[in-house]
């Protein structure tokens, strides 16, 4: 267990999240901490375009006025001209912060052969933005803090993390930063990450709120840290009409005693459990259409927290009013064809 001989600490903390939450959206920014000031001029530019297997691809990037800029992709079915029901495509962590938005998307600077498992083991083996755009939408695709184009270059990382892994290995070194410096950095500027991750993915939807190939009907989907970012975004931007979660959701409870260390700092903000629990921030969003996913293999989660967590939000939504679906799929930590297919038809339901 993760917390061995202090397994009794959560006990002499008093560690009760309540089910339901007891905060609402600018509750949760506020436990998100300190973040930057929203752009004023997002300075959106276009790249080149290209038509790849019934999609056409458009570079597009932004400045979220703090770091590099934004690199994006925006996927639509070729041919089609007029707007469309828009969609914000959270790439995955993985453990792979070198690339983002190219996890999802073919056609537009590929994976290289060391990194495929991303795809072949998370997606079905099949770039999902791609076929998504082919279903009728107009897909956002894009790089967020620490991923990518907003990704810390190797030359950035400290020397001591080179020191203890003992290789100048990118993506190794990267989660190692995530943890030891960043968290630190961002503990010192009374900052999260996950409040940092949420102002990048509400600075994409500005974005995508003004793009003319998208209607005012947007949603949002995501795997794993993706689908943790949209369960942020669900809860704190009501312009979003409806989001897909996939693999990211049980009790706070059933994590603590070997699914912490697996997940990112973007699940844990300081203190956010006195005043919900997980499924809580899913709860925030309310009663705007919710979709999870929930693999019951899934190695990051219990099956006992997951199906909590459906149970609570089942019951949630049915008080609120609102539209939720959770479905559990005997697979591991993926988003696989079948939940594709099943995800992106809710979808075209929804919007």
């Amino acid at each position: 267990m993760d917390l061995g001989v202090f397994a009794d600490l959560p006990d002499a903390l008093n560690f009760a999240p309540p089910s339901a939450p007891q905060i609402n959206s600018d509750g949760l920014i506020q436990h998100f901490g300190k973040l930057p000031a929203f752009p004023t001029d997002l300075a959106i530019t276009r790249g080149a375009n290209w038509n790849f297997e019934g999609v056409t691809i458009t570079e597009i990037s932004w400045s979220t006025g703090w770091g590099p800029r934004t690199q994006a992709l925006l996927l639509v079915p070729e041919g089609v001209k007029t707007p469309l029901p828009g969609v914000l495509f959270l790439h995955s962590h993985d453990d792979v912060k070198e690339f983002g938005k190219e996890k999802v998307v073919a056609g537009a600077g590929e994976l290289p052969e060391r990194l495929q498992w991303v795809r072949r083991d998370h997606y079905g083996d099949r770039a999902s933005a791609n076929e998504l755009a082919k279903q009728g939408f107009a897909v956002l695709a894009f790089d967020c803090f620490m991923w990518g184009s907003r990704r810390f270059p190797l030359e950035n990382i400290p020397d001591r993390l080179t020191e203890l892994l003992g290789v100048a290995d990118y993506e190794r070194l990267s989660v190692m930063h995530e943890s030891m410096v960043l968290s630190k950095y961002l503990s010192l500027f009374g900052t999260t990450l996950a409040g940092l991750l949420n102002f990048d993915d509400r600075v994409a939807l500005a974005v995508a709120q003004s793009l003319p190939e998208m209607t005012a009907s947007i949603c949002a989907v995501g795997l794993s840290g993706g689908g943790c970012r949209a369960i942020y975004l669900h809860a704190t931007s009501p312009e979003v009409r409806a989001t897909v979660s996939i693999g990211a959701m049980a009790t706070y409870a059933s994590m603590i005693d070997i699914h912490v260390a697996p997940h990112s700092w973007m699940f844990f903000p300081q203190g956010l459990a006195t005043d919900t629990d997980w499924p809580g921030v899913a709860m925030i969003g309310a009663p705007k259409s919710l979709y999870v996913q929930y693999c019951s293999n899934d190695q990051l989660f219990t099956f006992a927290g997951m199906k909590e967590a459906d149970q609570q939000l089942r019951a949630y939504y049915e008080k609120s009013g609102g539209i939720y679906r959770g479905d559990f799929y005997p697979v591991r930590h993926s988003f696989t064809t079948q939940m594709q297919a099943d995800a992106f038809a809710w979808m075209v339901e929804h919007v």
